[in-house]
């Protein structure tokens, strides 16, 4: 009896098993091979709720539809919760990243067949640059209708920095060896993102889908080293997740989600966002949208914040220090700390991992600091980057010194925490054809400034796979009241103005700084 009673138990649990395990079981990936065009649907939940909308996922620059559940297990999440997915490979997947207009016309193209497929609208979850090609789909190749929401998770929408700095005159050398400089990157270009911006948000298509969007500020607490060696150059810009500025996740006529203590890989973690994008999935508005979940949940309002909408002043510009240039296996550079400096975070960026990296302070001394090494995985792909902090550094002239195997490229930035971080900023008149560099008097001595400019171009009709640079005007000196005459720029493409400014702090000590702005010429001439 009691054999027999025991039989009857596990047959139970064996029942209770089989009714609940199809829809947490591990779900089988999709069969996908990096070729770009090709989708595929997701499994079926055993607990599909028809009512739900079919997720489509669109993974960011250089990533592939694996991103999704490759150990990511966003698939697997939605997948429990009833979802029915799809998954794509744009152009990305073949090797070869592309910028907004490529995808997006790619995207629109498959977001039809996939609504299609299913004889449903889509909703869209896309993770980076992927939100600025989803938006391109929607708007500018009119792949509206067939798609109710937008969840963005840290997506560029106003561009990266760090673009700017990769298409600076200090990072040639570098660009040539890894080959990071092709249409996806040109495209997030902070100048081009603002002509992207002119031409999307002005467009009736554009108030058709509502967009969701979340922002990460991990960078520093992250265990990957990509983002932390990304969010230290971001920082100087404000909160980030290693890839992605705060400021630039939100999207005009969207409304943001929340801001977490993220990275840019663990945002596009379903155990960590799923839950709380969820109820946007199926929000038929703003304002249910936000009745849906605790009011704790919408942190931020629509719209960018202000101080980061001011295009034409650079803010928080003048505490980082740029060189670069090629180098036959040892390297030097010098670089200049003033006065009352809180400390100083120095990367060497390298197509190859240095043997030996050397910081020797103005006393003539070695000093004993330990120089982390990470190997680059976002826009500075297979670069190397080698980090050092000095806390309190000591006033005068720093040199570091790199051995390498073998010749290369690099690229050495130079952060300040210091008490000039604002005096210095680069201003661009209404019209965007002169820059000046405007200093605070009163933390500077005005008669000691010195400020030399470089401009580089890169054209629209480059080489889509590796962009060309050239430089037209090569470190020109300038009186520092004087503007930068930008005017008889007139080809269409991005053009990188770079300057240097030395100068002496109110007690006199020597300083240097390195400022980047960049400025995009549009097809009709207008400027960005």
């Amino acid at each position: 009896m009691k054999k027999y009673a025991t039989s009857i138990i596990l047959a139970f649990i064996l029942v209770i098993s089989f009714v609940i395990a199809p829809a947490t079981a591990a779900v089988a990936n999709p069969n996908l091979s990096r070729v770009p065009g090709t989708w595929s649907p997701g499994a079926t939940p055993s607990n599909l709720n028809a009512k739900l909308p079919v997720i489509l996922f669109v993974q960011g620059l250089g990533g592939n539809a694996g991103s999704w559940y490759d150990t990511n297990d966003m698939y697997q999440t939605a997948y429990n919760n009833g979802y029915q997915t799809a998954f794509i490979e744009l152009n990305d997947s073949g090797g070869t990243p592309k910028n907004m207009w490529d995808n997006g016309q790619l995207l629109a193209q498959k977001i039809a067949v996939i609504s299609q497929y299913f004889n449903k609208k889509l909703v869209i979850v896309a993770h980076s640059k992927g939100g600025v090609d989803t938006q391109a789909a929607l708007v500018h190749y009119n792949a509206y209708p067939y798609v109710t929401n937008v969840i963005t998770l840290s997506s560029p929408h106003h561009g990266s920095e760090l673009a700017d700095l990769a298409y600076s005159s200090w990072a040639g050398w570098l660009a040539d060896l890894i080959g990071y400089k092709n249409d996806a990157t040109y495209s997030m270009q902070t100048s081009y993102m603002n002509y992207f911006r002119s031409i999307t948000d002005s467009n009736a298509n554009s108030s058709y889908n509502k967009f969701y969007t979340l922002a990460g500020t991990g960078w520093a607490s992250s265990p990957s080293s990509s983002y932390f060696a990304g969010g230290l150059y971001l920082s100087l810009f404000g909160n980030n997740d290693g890839v992605v500025t705060v400021n630039s996740s939100y999207v005009p006529k969207g409304t943001m989600v929340q801001i977490g203590d993220w990275d840019h890989n663990t945002i596009r973690k379903g155990s960590t966002t799923f839950s709380l994008f969820k109820p946007f999935l199926t929000a038929t508005s703003t304002v249910s949208a936000k009745a849906a979940v605790p009011s704790d949940l919408v942190t931020v309002a629509s719209n960018k914040p202000s101080d980061a909408s001011q295009e034409n002043t650079v803010e928080t510009a003048s505490n980082l220090l740029v060189r670069g240039g090629a180098h036959n296996g040892t390297a030097s550079e010098s670089f200049l700390v003033e006065n009352d400096v809180k400390s100083i975070t120095v990367d060497w960026i390298s197509d190859q991992k240095a043997d030996q990296v050397e910081l020797i302070s103005p006393t003539n001394g070695q000093t004993n600091v330990k120089v982390k090494t990470y190997q680059d995985e976002q826009l500075f792909k297979n670069a190397w980057h080698h980090i050092a902090v000095v806390n309190n550094p000591k006033q005068g002239e720093w040199t570091l010194k790199t051995q390498s195997v073998k010749s290369g490229g690099y690229l050495m930035t130079v952060r300040y925490d210091s008490d000039l971080d604002k005096s210095i900023q680069l201003k661009l008149n209404d019209d965007k054809t002169k820059i000046q560099v405007e200093r605070d008097k009163a933390s500077l001595q005005g008669d000691k400034l010195k400020v030399q400019y470089q401009v580089d171009f890169t054209s629209e009709g480059s080489s889509a796979n590796k962009k060309q640079t050239t430089k037209l005007k090569n470190l020109a000196t300038i009186d520092s009241d004087s503007d930068v005459d930008l005017s008889d720029l007139s080809s269409p493409g991005v053009y990188q103005a770079s300057f240097v400014v030395k100068g002496e702090t109110a007690k006199g000590v020597p300083f240097e700084r390195t400022l980047i702005r960049s400025i995009y010429i549009d097809e009709k001439g207008d400027r960005h």
